[in-house]
């Protein structure tokens, strides 16, 4: 009849709206998380993404850069290359001890540089907000020393807290600490364990010395590294880290510094033990972890590449920079 007829193309139309709705929902969802780029449905997904969680057309993602009293990075350098013509990006700086689970759940990207101290409640809240769907750029030696309050041992972790039958006295390291019972891991966040600075274990005499080249891996489709030449000098400081095997990471860059690095390590590093010993020749540069690869990881701060730390090239007289390590972590972790 034709009142059935009417009734049925009406119920289909809900179902379709119901069903466009559900996946609208799904796609929101698989972009915030980082399993799909913003743009994998549409050249403009990243300004519709954005603009709806941004509340503004055409809106850009907020990235707060969380910063301490020391440590590897300089934030300012960072804050205002971003905001640079050559981004325009939507940024902001807050020191540490200012900062709030409600205030990073605001920005779409937070990078943690020369935020060596660390409280846990701090470590927990950027767990947090990775557990809600937020992305972190962490550089360097961020979150590797207890303030005083936290510094007996008592706090760190040791191997055999985590896994039965390890030794009961070597300590994982500082990014494992432990609150009476509960275990607060931000090396499983990072998919890393911290070794030291290279310069608190070399001799770092001048900053334009090579310490070692970028290698990164044939097989390698990330937008961290797309476009990077290999083989790249690599100046300055950096993190020496190594793969924690208990979480996921994947590495997209090493530091390949091309003989066995041999040193002893300082007494204050109570997680290692003492005397020379070698720590390799090839060492994690850049990684992601987390699902969809939500935090990346840099060994060394990104800006420090575009700075005027940078040696001058003998070949042109002019200082040597490459844009590529900061301009892929930007649109990287952000819109591809």
């Amino acid at each position: 009849m034709p009142g059935d007829s009417k009734q049925g193309s009406g119920n289909q139309l809900i179902s379709l709206g119901v069903l466009i709705v559900l996946l609208a929902i799904l796609s929101f969802a698989l972009v915030h998380y980082n399993i799909v780029p913003c743009g994998f449905y549409s050249s403009l997904g990243c300004d519709v993404y954005y603009s709806i969680i941004g509340g503004e057309v055409g809106g850009k993602p907020k990235v707060l850069i969380v910063y301490g009293e020391e440590g590897m990075g300089n934030p300012a350098f960072m804050y205002e290359t971003l905001r640079s013509p050559r981004f325009s990006a939507h940024v902001t700086m807050k020191e540490l001890g200012l900062v709030t689970m409600p205030l990073l759940a605001e920005n779409q990207l937070v990078i943690v540089e020369r935020a060596r101290e660390m409280k846990i409640s701090q470590i927990k809240m950027f767990q947090e907000y990775s557990a809600r769907g937020g992305r972190i750029v962490w550089v360097g030696d961020a979150g590797t020393k207890a303030p005083e309050s936290e510094s007996d041992l008592n706090y760190f972790l040791l191997k055999s807290q985590r896994k039965a039958g390890a030794s009961k006295e070597e300590y994982i390291g500082p990014w494992a600490r432990k609150l009476s019972d509960k275990q607060v891991s931000l090396d499983y966040l990072l998919g890393l364990d911290y070794i030291g600075n290279y310069c608190e274990l070399a001799e770092c005499s001048r900053p334009d010395s090579i310490v070692g080249f970028l290698s990164i891996p044939s097989v390698n489709d990330s937008g961290l590294t797309n476009g990077i030449s290999p083989g790249l000098s690599i100046f300055g400081d950096f993190s020496i880290v190594q793969i924690n095997s208990s979480s996921y990471q994947k590495g997209l860059a090493y530091l390949d510094y091309g003989t066995d690095f041999l040193a002893s390590p300082p007494a204050e590093y109570f997680w290692l033990k003492q005397g020379r010993q070698n720590f390799g020749k090839e060492f994690p540069a850049i990684l992601i972890s987390g699902t969809g690869g939500r935090t990346a990881y840099y060994a060394f701060p990104p800006e420090y590449f575009v700075s005027g730390m940078m040696p001058i090239d003998k070949a042109t007289g002019t200082r040597i920079q490459y844009w590529g390590i900061i301009e892929n972590m930007y649109y990287g972790m952000l819109y591809k």
